[in-house]
């Protein structure tokens, strides 16, 4: 074998285009997709019959799609038309060059049928079965490919990804421990709620990787780990560019098919009009009957033989490319160079029309040259210790690779609507929650609704302005019907017709695939499932926690409150937000929350702080309705002015730890923000039952900057609680 590995994973997407009503265009792409990418790819993996280490991605809509009765019915009739017009066709005094392409396509349709029978018109029965005979590997995407950059909340983005899963783990069996996320588009912070939900890797393009914090020292030559644990595979342009770019790559070779010739196009309208669209709109049958022949108009017919020499060419010429690349990469080892080539499935076959027989040839010839495949599962599974852990900031592929193509002037207007419905969400599944089968009900259909508004695909399809009405009307018409059931549930009007008429609109998912409590945020989780009977607790104010602690104020803030916990203690902590942790998370009986500043592009230390205090101020007004505090510590001064607001609004005792001063620390300082700071710590002294300060600070030396009172005490030992149990008293909620 020669040094390295080639993994090629295939990526299967449509948006849901299942309609109840007959002849809509859109329901087309799927008989397409059908006809040129999965079952021409299946055929390959059938005819190789042996582990070829593909990895295929099918996503929820495709599943579903091919698992619908309707859909499979139609497609049927949609092939018997087809071999009707070949049949026409060759009743008619045509050039042998199209009478032999006609041949062609009379055969390759007649396949086409019977291995849609053969598989009980079901294509999933077939990935299934050579999944499960070791012949391809398979993961799946989230619930509609959702572009998680521009997801507002964590419980939407979990929505998406949780439900992706169980969709797919209800038609093949397994739940995968890989993903693909819609269009590659990585967000620092989704790889937590991956790992989460059982994800051990995805994909990502090879800047995501060239950009990170520490650059790979294996560059784009092996995956890395995220921060949590994720390991991310980088596309390998140089090799993939081989395939799919429009000016080096095979595609674009004369004797392959013309992809925008069609015969409907060519014929008189009289002559294909049975065949077309009732209201008179002509349409690609998929007879395509010229070859690309060069850079201009006049087109040659297709000639089946050349463009089957060429495959033999290319595939010839992919192994001796790759093989020069591994090799040149050779000395790598621990692990050894890996070339990761993912692609959009429907490239090999509808734009490419001989693209899975070059997928099949490829196979052939890397085995002949001792390229060694491998599936990104059992990569990790052998090289796991071998990775480097980086951070990666948000990135795409796609135009400019950071997410233009699905947010511009074009389709931002989209973001503040599906913004609206995933706070709407949170809401109203924490405040309809197991009210009755009905109630949950409605939340899964308006979970539904929000999926089916969220796909990417909309936005790629407004950005590239293809079909860019059916987008709109389709995004509009999934947030008009979230917006009316909604309505309903409000006014206790969700009736059986009326989830029965929501659901038939668009029969996606099955009520088992989605979980209502995805949308609980993690502390509504906590108080409508978890939480018990639960004491007065202690409120923390701290500029610093786990994630981000900067000296010895972040190491005592950690001991002081684990060492409270362990006493039996329930703490409620608030420190400010940290974009790589969650906002709110609980660690035994201590609720952390991260909290974000009511204005976050302020540039002055003072507005800063004061906004942060104004975000403290609202949230603990909000907990304190559902949870008894009986005491305030805050630590260090950027804390104070909210923890003396609420002290005197809670009417509970506040404790102070200031292990530094400003004058302490700048004895010399003067000017606006030293005053300012000054008068802030001073006001503590007569605001606080007791306030504690660092060893290294002498209180006799305090008393000539500061108004200080016999409240005073040097920071007690961890073990012993700082709080006098005489003022201990609760606040009334």
């Amino acid at each position: 074998m020669k040094p390295g590995y080639f993994s090629l994973v295939l990526h299967a997407h449509l948006p849901y285009v299942r309609h109840e009503e007959k002849h809509r265009l859109e329901e087309r792409w799927v008989y397409e997709a059908i006809s040129e990418t999965y079952l021409p790819i299946l055929w390959q993996v059938d005819r190789l019959k042996r582990p070829l280490h593909w990895t295929v991605s099918i996503s929820p809509p495709v599943v579903e799609m091919l698992a619908d009765p309707l859909i499979q019915d139609r497609y049927v009739e949609h092939l018997d038309d087809m071999l009707e017009l070949i049949a026409l066709e060759l009743s008619e005094d045509r050039t042998d060059e199209e009478t032999a392409t006609l041949h062609f396509y009379r055969q390759r349709y007649h396949d086409l049928k019977n291995t849609f029978l053969h598989w009980n018109k079901n294509l999933n029965e077939a990935f299934r079965t050579y999944r499960e005979a070791g012949y391809i590997d398979m993961v799946t995407c989230t619930a509609t490919h959702g572009f998680n950059p521009h997801l507002f909340t964590e419980q939407a983005a979990r929505a998406e990804i949780r439900t992706g899963l169980n969709c797919f783990e209800r038609h093949y069996g397994f739940r995968p421990t890989g993903i693909w996320l819609p269009e590659c588009a990585y967000t620092p912070g989704v790889d937590r709620i991956l790992y989460e939900e059982g994800i051990r890797y995805t994909f990502v393009d090879e800047h995501a990787l060239l950009d990170a914090d520490p650059t790979p020292e294996k560059g784009i030559g092996a995956p890395v780990y995220s921060p949590h644990g994720v390991a991310l595979f980088p596309r390998d342009q140089i090799i993939s560019g081989k395939i799919w770019s429009s000016m080096i790559g095979y595609p674009g070779h004369p004797d392959y098919r013309e992809f925008y010739r069609d015969l409907a196009y060519d014929r008189d309208w009289d002559y294909i009009q049975s065949f077309m669209h009732p209201e008179g709109i002509r349409f690609d049958t998929g007879l395509k009957m010229h070859r690309i022949t060069g850079d201009t108009d006049q087109k040659d017919f297709y000639v089946r033989e050349w463009a089957e020499h060429q495959i033999e060419n290319h595939a010839t010429d992919f192994a001796k490319t790759l093989e020069s690349h591994l090799e040149a990469h050779g000395a790598q080892t621990f692990p050894p160079f890996l070339v990761t080539a993912p692609f959009d499935a429907e490239l090999f076959g509808h734009w490419w029309f001989e693209g899975p027989e070059f997928l099949g040839k490829v196979a052939e010839r890397l085995a002949e040259f001792g390229i060694e495949t491998i599936t990104p599962a059992l990569f990790l599974e052998r090289h796991f210790k071998d990775l480097q852990t980086v951070h990666v900031s948000m990135n795409t592929w796609g135009r400019k690779g950071y997410g233009e193509v699905w947010i511009n002037e074009r389709n931002e207007w989209m973001l503040r609507h599906l913004h609206m419905m995933e706070m709407q969400l949170v809401k109203d599944v924490a405040d309809y929650r197991n009210q009755s089968e009905a109630t949950n009900r409605a939340l899964k259909q308006l979970i539904r609704h929000y999926v089916l508004a969220v796909s990417s695909d909309w936005a790629f399809i407004l950005d590239g302005q293809t079909t860019a009405q059916y987008a709109a009307e389709r995004f509009r018409e999934h947030t008009r019907l979230f917006a009316e059931l909604e309505t309903a549930l409000y006014q206790d009007g969700v009736s059986e017709q009326l989830l029965h008429d929501h659901y038939a609109a668009y029969p996606f998912l099955q009520d088992e695939d989605i979980d209502i409590d995805s949308f609980l945020s993690p502390h509504d989780y906590y108080v409508t499932i978890e939480r018990e009977d639960e004491k007065s607790a202690i409120l923390v104010l701290t500029p610093e926690y786990h994630g981000h602690i900067v000296g010895g104020l972040g190491r005592r803030v950690v001991d002081e409150i684990e060492a409270r916990a362990d006493d039996g203690e329930v703490v409620y902590v608030l420190t400010p937000y940290h974009d790589e942790l969650p906002e709110y998370e609980r660690q035994g009986n201590i609720h952390v929350y991260r909290v974000r500043p009511t204005s976050p592009f302020l540039e002055h230390v003072m507005n800063q702080v004061a906004t942060q205090n104004i975000a403290y101020v609202k949230l603990v007004h909000e907990l304190s309705k559902r949870v008894s505090f009986k005491v305030i510590h805050h630590f260090d001064w950027m804390t104070i002015p909210a923890a003396r607001e609420l002290a005197q609004s809670l009417a509970i005792p506040l404790y102070s730890t200031m292990l530094s001063f400003e004058a302490t620390r700048n004895p010399h300082g003067h000017g606006g923000l030293f005053d300012a700071i000054h008068r802030i710590e001073n006001s503590v002294f007569s605001a606080s039952e007791r306030v504690y300060v660092g060893e290294e600070i002498s209180i006799h030396d305090l008393k000539q900057w500061y108004k200080v009172s016999e409240n005073v005490n040097t920071c007690l030992p961890i073990e012993t609680s700082p709080y006098g149990q005489e003022s201990m008293k609760k606040n009334v909620k």
